[in-house]
């Protein structure tokens, strides 16, 4: 009897460890089939609290405005359009007529559109003969579009309403017809979109080339359907310039044909592999993706200690350094800021020899391993993001006209959408107008309205760091060894 119990306690003993290896299995699965939902759903799951059987359902009460906050009115217009003297001759209760004018006048402003009319231009262009160039030549006019029944103005706010506002070119010929009544058809939008495409090229050229040569680069992309097949739209910019490119591929050679295979500058990007082999001068990886998948590590490994040990260390590092970095946002960096900054990085290189048997583990120490020096980068270098948000906000646009238009149709489509997303998003960026941007773009060919704002790229010296470090450090940017 005894020596039954004993066996049983020493086999139970032993299958132990293959109950805790098939937890950490079922986790792991877990974990990796929440994100293949993900990707296939493309929603993100809330993780609701439970609910208490029998608790009433209580409908959380919306935020209202802080206690002193002063409420938001609409200024007084500066000028006056015309003034309308609104008088009575009956009494509006009783109709009575016996009524006496007060001294007391209401002054009430009131703002309103009016609808424009079109405006038929008929253009005489009269013939000169040149005796030196022996032919005969025309005048121009100042708003003409050689060829076009329809004007610079129309087509530009055509473009507008399709690509900034995200109506439909049904809808836009619809407005036109009904705001306007000017008569056009979607088709008849195509063809301002190709004839645009045709005069920005140059300009578009003249972007990406500018791109190369800049200190800071955000890279982001995400997918867009091409006649039913998947294609990719890629984002290139900075805080001045953002230039879109669609492309079947989704590999480093996408990467490489737009900036090259080095670039003298700093990449922020994600974890995709497309980045690895490009040569910059620095990179940064999004840290909100790894923060990401350690919250999700946390949730599906509860039942696991080192596992949670493992991550809550790496998080509480990485938070670390994002309050580091935002204390020192709009300060110099001091004595105290280096000490720190060395000891957040000493700290990140105990993460590369995690429990073998930890798959989950292996994964975030492979992760780290590989980008050995591209996760505190921001920490090093002035005026770079832990985070890739703006490649993320600039990519939102081209998302939602994808909802819209279920992407694109030709490859002549594709090259439409890369060239006019370019340019209404970088005039977007340096505060310009975008319909005025896309007029002179029409009526001045191969002149570029970014050349004033946007100066030439100092190509001509080799990049100068603008930022000091502390003496006592050879490089300056983090290694991981």
């Amino acid at each position: 009897m005894t020596s039954s119990k004993k066996g049983f306690d020493c086999e139970h003993k032993n299958t132990c460890p293959e109950v805790d290896r098939l937890k950490g299995e079922l986790a792991y699965v877990r974990f990796e089939l929440e994100g293949l939902k993900r990707r296939l759903y493309k929603k993100h799951l809330k993780d609701n609290p439970p609910k208490m059987p029998g608790a009433p359902q209580v409908t959380p009460k919306k935020k209202g405005a802080l206690l002193g906050h002063i409420g938001w009115f609409r200024p007084r217009p500066k000028d006056i359009t015309r003034i309308e003297e609104v008088r009575l001759n009956t009494c509006p209760e009783c109709g009575s007529t016996h009524i006496t004018e007060c001294k007391e006048v209401e002054e009430h402003i009131q703002e309103d559109i009016t609808l424009p009319k079109v405006e038929v231009t008929l253009y005489r262009r009269h013939h000169y003969y040149c005796k030196h160039c022996k032919c005969v030549v025309s005048a121009k006019g100042k708003e003409e579009l050689h060829r076009s029944r329809i004007g610079p103005k129309a087509r530009s706010f055509g473009i507008f309403l399709n690509h900034v506002v995200k109506v439909s070119k049904r809808d836009v010929a619809g407005i036109f017809q009904k705001a306007f009544n000017l008569s056009l058809t979607a088709p008849s939008l195509t063809g301002f979109k190709d004839r645009l495409k045709d005069e920005a090229l140059p300009i578009y050229k003249s972007l990406v080339d500018k791109l190369k040569y800049s200190r800071l680069l955000h890279i982001d992309e995400t997918g867009w359907p091409m006649d039913g097949k998947n294609y990719w739209l890629w984002k290139f910019c900075n805080k001045t310039i953002c230039v879109s490119h669609i492309d079947k591929s989704r590999g480093q050679k996408v990467v490489e044909s737009m900036i090259g295979k080095n670039y003298n500058g700093i990449l922020v990007s994600d974890f995709l592999s497309a980045y690895n082999k490009i040569e910059t001068r620095a990179k940064q990886r999004c840290l909100v993706h790894l923060l990401r998948d350690l919250k999700k590590v946390l949730a599906y490994f509860q039942d696991d200690p080192e596992v949670l040990r493992y991550s809550r260390r790496l998080k509480k590092i990485l938070e670390n350094a994002i309050l580091l970095y935002k204390e020192y946002m709009d300060k110099e960096w001091d004595e105290k800021y280096y000490s720190k900054r060395a000891r957040i990085n000493d700290t990140l290189k105990d993460f590369n020899f995690p429990n073998p048997n930890k798959r989950i583990l292996k994964r975030f120490a492979k992760r780290l391993k590989r980008h050995k020096g591209e996760i505190l980068t921001f920490l090093y270098e002035k005026g770079v993001d832990y985070h890739n948000n703006h490649a993320e906000q600039q990519i939102r646009p081209d998302v939602i006209f994808r909802k819209v238009t279920f992407g694109s149709r030709s490859l002549k489509g594709a090259e439409n959408h890369s060239v006019l997303a370019t340019i209404l998003q970088t005039a977007k960026l340096n505060n310009l107008d975008p319909i005025k941007t896309l007029e002179d773009i029409l009526l001045n060919k191969n002149k570029d309205p970014f050349e004033k704002i946007l100066s030439p790229p100092d190509n001509a010296t080799p990049f100068i760091n603008s930022i000091l470090v502390n003496r006592n450090e050879e490089a300056l940017l983090p290694v991981m060894c």
